[in-house]
């Protein structure tokens, strides 16, 4: 469908079609019978939750989803699911250990078991038994209190309530927390080990988000039967009932304000003529980030009080980024003994060290020292092909010279340059695990300048902005709000709610609430 198939006038209009957007968009129709549009930049429909395919649809592989916890009987995010699919969307439980640490001097495994999480930390660090029972119970508590309070009071709680919790004292960062607590660094590196899910080291991040991180996954890892794209084709469906749709390779240009009120959208086609078009509704809501919603949406003539603070906070905290590897392979990865089990390589415990060392392989002859490793066709019965995913993280700045070139269209230089990271990353592969790149059939990069084209995330941070302590004292960073200064403009995602699928998934909800403000919406998921 393109931009000049569809009326001029909707209900609600959302900005991007990521899982936060799916999420809201998927509710409020069937809870409130909206007709919604979404306009989508990219081809492909669906944000992170998106796939793609390569060789004729020999291979093909999710850009986003590698796993997701809370999908077990009961869990919230599997009641959000089963909502917003309506029970058509199935979750698969990874094998366990569905996660596994390799640090130089040893290996941890993690098991979707809390008692064994538990008793496998004490095996090997005994002497720190009550921290680790105290560390355990400290991110159960701090958890809920977050989740509670992002549903209730769509944002989440000031950091000053954790004090109560956690106890007196500065513990603001997941560093303040383990110095206070744990004596030996080989158990702070696998307590951290899984930072890259919310993309900053412990010395930065929020021990907030760390334990919501942790405790999403304690009852283990999960992935979608036949591939995350099937999260948008089980959802569109249900927005196309009541005159909905979903419009892919059109761009939002702006939010067009009246009087203070939202009264709709321009946008773009990407595709044909490139023409622009007007679309009216009295709610828009963003899934596009805080960022760009507020420093490129809303126009520089309409007045936001936190512009500029905005920017110097983007500034200040910029995000890392990552590149992925895609790897077609001509047989299972079954046969070098992996089972679906994602791998954390790291070249120390001191994830501080790791992350500031994150460009310096780039420069150097040496293997690449933090690897992420995911296997999606091990991880979906349904898969056809063999399929490998790399991930490690960078900075934007490796890559910025050629962000103003066309996709696909980047030149040679750019060309050697990937094809150089590539052969770095396979030489790695090699020397850990002898003989698997002989597996490669098929290998594609993505860098954090295909992440910016595909998604407008400034520097490609596929996690939106940092969850740095400063992010939870609404005072100095209102803008992670759901609501926004300007009546009938909402944010839903990540930077409604927190990082990743589940976090997006959430602020979805969270914006679902704000928009009807029908409490029974929450009470219903919880039972």
């Amino acid at each position: 469908m393109n931009i000049d198939q569809v009326g001029n006038e909707f209900d609600i209009i959302f900005i991007g079609s990521g899982m936060g957007t799916l999420t809201t968009a998927s509710l409020l129709a069937q809870s409130a019978g909206k007709k919604v549009l979404v306009l989508e930049k990219h081809f492909q429909p669906g944000g992170f939750t998106h796939e793609f395919q390569r060789k004729q649809g020999k291979y093909h592989w999710d850009v986003g989803i590698h796993y997701v916890g809370d999908m077990h009987e009961g869990g919230l995010c599997k009641k959000i699911s089963d909502k917003i699919t309506r029970g058509q969307l199935v979750w698969k439980r990874m094998k366990d250990p569905f996660e596994r640490l390799v640090f130089p001097t040893r290996n941890f495994d993690i098991y979707g078991d809390p008692e064994k999480f538990r008793s496998d930390l004490i095996s090997q660090f005994p002497e720190e038994e009550e921290a680790i029972e105290r560390y355990l119970k400290d991110i159960r508590k701090v958890s809920v209190l977050f989740g509670k309070a992002i549903m209730m009071r769509l944002s989440p709680p000031p950091l000053d309530s954790l004090v109560g919790i956690l106890g007196e004292g500065n513990v603001v960062t997941l560093k303040d927390y383990f110095d206070k607590n744990f004596k030996s660094e080989d158990l702070k590196g696998i307590l951290a080990a899984q930072w890259g899910d919310y993309g900053l080291p412990p010395s930065k991040v929020a021990f907030a988000m760390h334990a919501t991180l942790v405790q999403h996954y304690i009852n283990g890892g999960y992935y979608p039967v036949g591939g995350a794209g099937k999260i948008f084709d089980t959802i569109e469906p249900i927005l196309q009932e009541n005159g909905g749709a979903v419009l892919s390779s059109v761009e939002a240009k702006e939010i067009l304000i009246k009087d203070g009120k939202v009264v709709g959208v321009k946008a773009k086609a990407l595709r044909g003529e490139g023409h622009e078009r007007d679309f009216f509704a009295p709610v828009v809501i963003s899934c596009a980030g805080a960022y760009p919603t507020y420093t490129k949406l809303i126009p520089d003539s309409y007045p936001i009080s936190f512009r500029k603070d905005l920017k110097d906070f983007y500034n200040r905290e910029r995000m890392t980024t990552s590149i992925c590897l895609y790897l077609g392979l001509s047989e299972s990865p079954a046969k070098f003994g992996f089972s679906g089990e994602n791998y954390w390589i790291f070249a120390s415990p001191d994830h501080d060290k790791n992350f500031s060392e994150r460009n310096d392989w780039l420069s150097e002859s040496d293997e690449i020292p933090n690897l992420y490793l995911s296997f999606p066709s091990l991880k979906n019965p349904e898969a056809k092909s063999h399929t490998m995913d790399v991930i490690t993280f960078t900075d934007y700045s490796n890559f910025a010279e050629w962000k103003d070139e066309p996709w696909k269209k980047r030149g040679e230089e750019y060309k050697d340059f990937k094809e150089k990271i590539i052969n770095r990353i396979l030489t790695t592969l090699e020397s850990r695990f002898p003989g698997l790149t002989k597996l490669v059939e098929f290998a594609e990069l993505s860098t954090p300048i295909t992440n910016e084209h595909f998604t407008s995330h400034p520097d490609g941070a596929i996690y939106g902005l940092a969850c740095v302590p400063e992010r939870y004292k609404k005072e100095k960073c209102p803008w992670f709000d759901v609501r926004t200064p300007v009546e009938g403009l909402y944010l839903t995602g990540a930077d409604a709610a927190s990082p990743g699928i589940a976090g997006a998934m959430m602020g979805g909800l969270a914006a679902a609430l704000a928009v009807t403000g029908n409490a029974n919406l929450l009470r219903e998921l919880r039972n």
